[in-house]
């Protein structure tokens, strides 16, 4: 009897966990909808394509017809026409997968590839191929959480996986589309490589402005624009205890204290503010839903902040000194998340070294 209830306790606490995921997503979803489908609008507006895009601007023109206005509701349409059909590619693929581990090993079939597919679909490009998602997605599920044995086996996110292989085997991919032009492909908004070229006269010059970067109305990957969204379903996580605070916090620490050295040290040619930082390209959204995913994270409170800390300042550096990575947080994060064991290991060592000391031993 007390194994049962022990079981069925554990599958409650997490079913608990992946409603309230789902729940914290649901602000980064909306926004992700909204001003994915004004980006589109705008961009197709100022580069005059119309009738000469993709399959998705055909269906647009199909159901809202040529003449757009970027009012809410065309912008609603637009939005769910990109992220839809990435979102459904993403799950199916995922699902799919999910089942043939499950069956194979027999054990439950859980639910949550569904947070890991939504998240996944938020760090794609507007107009990315569904045979890149299918194939990132698949590689995430099969070397990141299926092959370890599922939910909490592994020590990688499936997320940070199979968004790393898209970026590595399709570096050049949409970095020149006719209408996103202003998305550096899989790696994320132009902003920041528009910050090395022109300083930030440039971002001024092309109309990006540090409220609208927080609130999320700016180009990039369609779920990491808004710094708002992210903090609002970060909050659900942490004050239900599902995400850690002394994470979250280390990464922004790392981040400010490595802009200020940077800063200091060359004089201010790499003079984009800490606060900068904050808002551009994926940081928040990738620091509050993939950085404290318990697979890719330390366990130690000291862990936490030596990991926080570490791949903050990594982020500004890979930023700063090479361009080629205009975000940084992807391969930092995949970095840091298979560095956490270690870190763990480092900080149970040292506690129990210096308990040691403390009795004479």
């Amino acid at each position: 009897m007390y194994s049962t209830n022990g079981i069925l306790f554990k599958l409650n606490h997490i079913d608990r966990i992946q409603r309230l995921r789902l729940l914290a997503i649901v602000p980064v979803f909306i926004v992700a909808v909204l001003n994915t489908g004004y980006q589109y609008l705008v961009s197709r507006a100022l580069n005059n394509t119309t009738g000469t895009g993709d399959w998705r601007s055909r269906m647009i023109e199909n159901f809202v017809g040529e003449g757009l206005e970027p009012d809410i509701f065309t912008a609603l349409a637009a939005g769910l026409v990109h992220v839809f059909p990435v979102l459904m590619a993403a799950l199916l693929t995922a699902g799919i997968w999910e089942r043939v581990f499950a069956a194979g090993r027999g054990r439950q079939f859980d639910s949550g590839f569904i947070y890991l597919a939504v998240l996944f679909t938020f760090f794609m490009h507007p107009s990315v191929s569904l045979f890149h998602v299918v194939f990132g997605m698949s590689f995430g599920m099969v070397f990141a959480r299926g092959i370890f044995g599922g939910e909490g086996r592994s020590f990688l996110s499936p997320v940070l996986v199979g968004v790393a292989v898209v970026q590595i085997s399709f570096p050049a991919a949409l970095t020149d589309h006719p209408i996103w032009n202003n998305i550096a492909g899989y790696s994320g908004t132009t902003s920041l490589m528009t910050y090395h070229q022109e300083g930030l006269s440039g971002l001024t010059w092309s109309g990006i402005e540090w409220w609208d970067a927080f609130v999320g109305i700016t180009p990039g990957l369609m779920g990491t624009t808004s710094v708002a969204a992210a903090i609002l379903g970060g909050a659900i996580l942490v004050f239900a205890r599902v995400a850690s605070l002394r994470l979250v916090v280390g990464h922004i620490i790392g981040l400010v204290m490595a802009s200020i050295v940077f800063n200091t040290v060359t004089g201010g040619i790499m003079d984009l503010p800490w606060y900068w930082h904050l808002v551009l390209g994926s940081f928040a959204f990738g620091v509050i839903f993939l950085a404290t995913d318990p697979s890719s994270s330390c366990v130690t409170n000291s862990g936490r902040w030596t990991q926080g800390i570490i791949a903050g300042g990594l982020i500004v550096l890979l930023r700063v000194v090479n361009p080629s990575h205009p975000d940084g947080v992807i391969p930092v994060l995949l970095l840091v998340s298979m560095l956490s064991p270690l870190i763990d290991h480092i900080v149970i060592w040292f506690n129990i070294r210096q308990r040691a000391l403390r009795h004479g031993g």
